[in-house]
C-alpha cells in the first residue's frame, strides 16, 4: 500500500467514526507454549473437542511466538495451523522486526539475525499456515531505549525502517499480512507536561506507518508496573492511539511471573478488575497472553487454574 492510499484510507476512517468500533467480545490469546518452557497441554487445545469450547467461541486471533515457529515440531504445526483455519481462527506471530549486526543488537529481544524473517515466512507458509498479524515486539523499547550490554539507541526512524524491510519479507510470502505493535508507551509517572511523550509516541506510530505503508492493525499495551495507578495514565495511550484510529488493547497478564498458578491465575484476575477501573476500559478487543512459565496448564476451563479459564472468568463478571 503506498502512503497516498494509506492518507486516503485515513481520511475516511475519520469521516467514519473518531475511534474503531468497540468489539470487545473478540478475544485474541497468546499462551505460551512448551518450546518456551510453557504449558505441555499447549497442543491439546488444538485438537478436536478439546475442553475449552466456551471460551474459545470467543477467539478471533490466536498469537504465538517466533520461537514456536522454528523450533516446533512440523507435525505439531501442521495440525494446528489446520486447527486455526477450520475454525476462521486468524494467526498471529509476536516477533523481533530489528536485525541485528555486528555493531549491536545481537540476541537482544525485539532483534532477528539477517534472513530471520524470511525463513519464519517459509516455514509457516511450508506447514499449511496463513499468517494475518505481525505483532512487532517492542522495536521502539529495545531499539531505542533498552540500555543493556549490545544496545542500538536507534533514532525511531531508522528503527522504522528497519521494521519496514523486515516486514515486506513477510508480505512476499503472505501478501495481505498486517502490522501492529506492541510496546510499554505508558509516559513517565511523573506525567507528561512538556508534551515530550505524546510527541516521542505519535513520532514513532507515523514513523511505522510512513515506512510500512500501512495504518497499523493494533498496539498493544505492555503494562510493566501494575501497581502504578492505571487510570493516571493508561486513558492517556488509548486517547493517542484512537486518535490515529488504531484498536488498541492492554494486555491482560498476571503482574509478575510468579508462581505457583493459583498466585499466577488470581493476579491475572485482580488486574482485569484493575483494568474496568481504569478509564481506558473496554479494549477493541481483549488481548490475553502469558510469557511466563505460568500457568503450566491451559485446558480445562473448568479449573480456576488455568490459562483459559481466564477467558470465562473475564465473561462471567463482565
Amino acid at each position: 500500500m503506498c502512503i497516498a492510499q494509506l492518507q486516503a484510507e485515513s481520511s475516511q476512517t475519520a469521516r467514519q467514526s473518531s475511534q474503531p468500533a468497540n468489539t470487545e467480545d473478540e478475544v485474541w490469546i497468546s499462551p505460551n507454549d512448551p518450546t518456551h518452557g510453557g504449558a505441555t497441554d499447549f497442543w491439546d487445545m488444538f485438537q478436536p473437542g478439546a475442553d475449552w469450547a466456551h471460551a474459545e467461541h470467543h477467539v478471533r486471533v490466536v498469537g504465538i511466538a517466533q520461537n514456536l515457529v522454528t523450533n516446533g515440531p512440523a507435525d505439531k504445526l501442521k495440525a494446528f495451523y489446520a486447527f486455526l483455519k477450520a475454525n476462521h481462527i486468524k494467526l498471529a506471530v509476536g516477533i523481533g522486526m530489528l536485525t541485528w549486526s555486528d555493531r549491536c543488537g545481537k540476541h537482544i529481544e525485539g532483534y532477528v539475525p539477517p534472513g530471520g524473517s524470511r525463513y519464519v515466512a517459509d516455514r509457516i507458509k511450508a506447514l499449511g499456515g496463513e499468517l494475518s498479524y505481525i505483532d512487532v515486539d517492542e522495536a521502539l523499547w529495545f531499539g531505542r531505549y533498552f540500555g543493556g550490554a549490545g544496545a542500538c539507541h536507534s533514532a525511531a526512524s531508522a528503527l522504522a525502517t528497519d521494521v519496514a524491510a523486515n516486514f515486506k519479507a513477510y508480505q512476499a510470502v503472505f501478501p495481505t499480512v498486517r502490522i501492529g505493535d506492541t510496546e510499554p508507551l505508558g509516559p513517565p509517572p511523573s506525567g507528561d507536561p512538556t508534551s515530550e511523550w505524546a510527541k516521542n509516541t505519535q513520532a514513532w506510530i507515523d514513523a511505522l506507518q510512513a515506512a510500512t505503508g500501512q495504518r497499523l492493525a493494533f498496539i498493544h499495551e505492555d503494562i510493566t508496573d501494575w501497581s502504578r495507578p492505571l487510570p493516571g495514565y493508561l486513558p492517556a495511550v488509548a486517547k493517542l492511539v484512537h486518535s490515529n484510529h488504531i484498536p488498541f488493547a492492554p494486555i491482560i497478564i498476571a503482574a509478575s511471573g510468579k508462581g505457583p498458578d493459583e498466585t499466577w491465575m488470581r493476579s491475572a484476575e485482580q488486574n482485569i478488575d484493575l483494568l474496568r477501573k481504569s478509564g481506558a476500559w473496554p479494549p477493541d478487543h481483549l488481548m490475553i497472553s502469558t510469557w511466563h512459565v505460568y500457568p503450566t496448564h491451559n485446558l480445562p476451563e473448568s479449573s480456576p487454574e488455568t490459562f483459559t479459564h481466564l477467558i470465562d472468568y473475564y465473561f462471567q463478571t463482565r
